[in-house]
């Protein structure tokens, strides 16, 4: 803050001692007008030689020997200016004013100046007094159109500029003005005509097929979009924009490849710019990479430490690679920075609600309420999140049936409610940066557009804004569907027990046992584990690294050739499910390999015990060995077909390898089955 105030100041002193100067000069004798002119025609033909130098020393003995002559100072400042000396431009545009206070290219000059320097109501001040005094061209009310254009009041900006092309039809400039004022009013097509006809005038504007393209994003035009971007960085290959909003462009087209490319240019030519890391990162992580999107996320937060979207953006990718509670610490610090900020308190009770922590879930969700009452869903998380809080308050005071042979509640049992599913569609983005698939909409000039919020695809503030960017809100196991902010998780609902699945010593006569898989099928990638993730993947970019693994279903196992085996003791029974039971309390602890070894323990001792298969299966899908995982699945189900939660899960691993009807099939089994149960 005080660095604006310090240039101010500065300035102001340029401006007094100009004035000095200007009374100095003016003491010291008679003007010599002819010198004078002599001296800015020599700094002129400096100027048109590219001689900066020169013509800042010439226009210097033009003001020397004629302190009343304003196009010499003018000229100074325009050099002074282009030189990056801004203090002493703004001290000779004020004296130019004061030498000539009647002549309205002096205030002329000086509204460029401010327009340059991004103060556009100072600008708008001074063109008005140009007009004022019959200064009536073109270009005095371009300038202006373009003021009120940054001043965001589009109709007075595109009164100036109709009023510019009706005093110069050949003029391309207020054709790309009053278009980019249509644009931002969201009348893209009337846009389009103007930057058409500023096209025509000046075939290689550049920047007017950038304009250009986003106004067909805003109709959702995105091959044509692609089309003038292509053209633009074809005239300009270092344009930074255009770049960046072809990345989001192309998001929006699928070409993932090519939207990290064009990141990648653009970060190239800004390597300052945290959108730009954010942008990429969001498509990192839609494809899975989810290490290369940590480190965009990491130098993002770098660039810009007191963005919230950044660190709710990081916290997405530290819950991917199962690194929750970095996650939660990310995005605690987004609330610290921003206590307002509704993406922030949703996504950490996202992430609360998906680590099964359902009271802090549904006091952050609350907060994201209160200050977005009107966010459907968020409210449908929290209800959900609420519903878990009861449920546990029921319970904890309900008396629990002793088990047959120990003291203890066996997990799995009917008491033990499953977590929810989560959705696996794609949600639309909720503005943010980072967490979403860029999206990409016209950016009023001269204000660049957003991103990709997020990882919907993000915002062309890159934002989000990968743009964008809330963690997916689950669904239960009920066919409800809650939208969600971000990547729709793959990850199957935690396995629960069938409804009747308590194995007793009879079950093994009805039922044939089914030995267990060996311990050489279990091949544990923590790395690849998506966890519990905050952030939803689209189906489409389902990635599956082991390429042995995308067969097809495999069939169901058939039971082994043991049905004359003995009933299993009701010890047995009972240490198989003391396994179970510490398998599922792992699972929910996302220690996936550790649990996989007691659901193996558990179906040696119990082969007819169903939710442990299940369990089991859930394990190796999230470890991403979907053949091991449905193979578990299938003995599940064998084993207890009226079994929904297996045939849920059944559905996700199936849709893993592509096999879309196998997974709806599934999909619609466990619905069906439970609708029957009344769960």
């Amino acid at each position: 803050m005080c660095k604006p105030i310090h240039r101010v100041a500065r300035i102001v002193l340029s401006i007094a001692i100009s004035g000095l100067l200007f009374s100095v000069i003016g003491a010291e004798g008679k003007p010599d007008k002819k010198k004078s002119q002599a001296a800015y025609l020599t700094g002129e033909r400096a100027d048109q030689a590219g001689h900066r130098e020169e013509a800042i020393a010439a226009y210097t003995e033009a003001i020397q020997a004629d302190g009343g002559n304003a196009g010499a100072w003018c000229a100074r400042g325009k050099d002074y200016f282009a030189a990056g000396n801004r203090e002493k431009a703004a001290a000779d545009f004020e004296a130019a004013v004061k030498a000539q206070p009647g002549d309205p290219q002096g205030y002329f000059a000086r509204g460029q100046f401010f327009s340059d320097t991004a103060e556009p109501e100072r600008a708008v001040q001074d063109f008005t007094t140009a007009i004022g005094m019959k200064l009536e061209r073109t270009e005095v009310y371009t300038a202006r159109g373009f003021a009120y254009l940054a001043s965001k009041l589009y109709g007075k900006a595109i009164a100036d500029f109709t009023q510019a092309i009706k005093l110069r039809l050949d003029n391309p400039e207020p054709y790309k003005g009053r278009g980019e004022a249509l644009a931002a009013q969201g009348k893209y097509r009337d846009a389009i005509e103007d930057f058409n006809a500023s096209l025509t005038l000046r075939p290689d504007y550049e920047e007017v097929f950038v304009e250009r393209a986003l106004a067909d994003t805003g109709l959702a035009d995105f091959a044509h979009a692609e089309e003038d971007l292509t053209a633009a960085l074809k005239l300009n290959p270092e344009d930074v924009r255009a770049w960046r909003v072809r990345g989001a462009v192309r998001e929006r087209l699928g070409n993932d490849a090519g939207a990290i490319a064009d990141y990648s240019e653009a970060i190239k030519r800004d390597p300052r710019d945290e959108r730009l890391f954010l942008a990429r990162g969001a498509v990192y992580a839609r494809i899975e990479k989810y290490q290369e999107s940590l480190e965009d996320r990491d130098q993002a937060v770098k660039l810009a430490p007191n963005d919230p979207e950044a660190y709710v953006a990081r916290g997405s990718s530290y819950h991917f690679l199962g690194q929750h509670e970095k996650g939660i610490a990310d995005r605690t610090t987004a609330i610290d920075l921003d206590p307002a900020s509704v993406l922030a308190w949703t996504a950490r009770g996202n992430a609360y609600y998906l680590l099964n922590r359902y009271t802090e879930a549904a006091h952050d969700l609350r907060e994201a309420v209160r200050l977005d009452p009107g966010n459907r869903q968020v409210q449908e998380l929290l209800d959900m999140a609420q519903g878990k809080v009861d449920q546990a308050a029921a319970a904890s005071v309900a008396k629990t049936a002793p088990p047959d042979t120990i003291s203890v509640r066996l997990p799995g049992s009917e008491a033990e409610a499953a977590p929810p599913a989560p959705e696996t569609k794609p949600a639309l983005p909720i503005e943010s940066p980072a967490e979403t698939k860029s999206e990409v909409k016209p950016e009023p000039s001269p204000q660049p557009q957003p991103e990709v919020k997020s990882e919907p695809k993000a915002q062309v503030v890159p934002h989000a804004a990968e743009s964008s960017k809330t963690p997916p809100m689950p669904a239960p196991s009920k066919a409800q569907v809650v939208p969600h902010a971000a990547q729709a998780s793959t990850t199957p609902p935690m396995p629960a027990p069938p409804k009747s699945q308590v194995p007793h010593a009879a079950e093994s006569s009805k039922t044939p046992p089914v030995p267990a898989p060996s311990k050489a099928q279990v091949v544990p990638h923590v790395a690849q584990a998506s966890a519990t993730t905050p952030v939803p993947a689209p189906p489409k970019a389902q990635v599956v690294p082991h390429v042995a693994q995308t067969s097809a279903t495999p069939p169901v196992p058939a039971p082994p050739e043991s049905a004359g085996r003995a009933p299993l003791p009701a010890a047995g029974r009972e240490i198989a499910s003391t396994y179970y039971g510490r398998g599922y309390a792992l699972l929910q602890q996302d220690h996936v390999d550790e649990a996989i070894e007691q659901l193996n323990e558990a179906v040696k001792l119990n082969p007819t015990l169903a939710p442990a298969y299940n369990a089991r299966g859930y394990a190796q899908y999230r470890l991403r060995h979907f053949a091991e995982a449905l193979a578990d699945f299938d003995v599940a189900i064998l084993l207890s077909p009226a079994y929904a939660n297996a045939y849920l899960n059944r559905s996700y691993a199936r849709r893993a390898i592509k096999d879309i009807a196998g997974a709806d099939a599934d999909a619609a089994k466990a619905s069906k089955l439970t609708t029957k149960s009344g769960k």
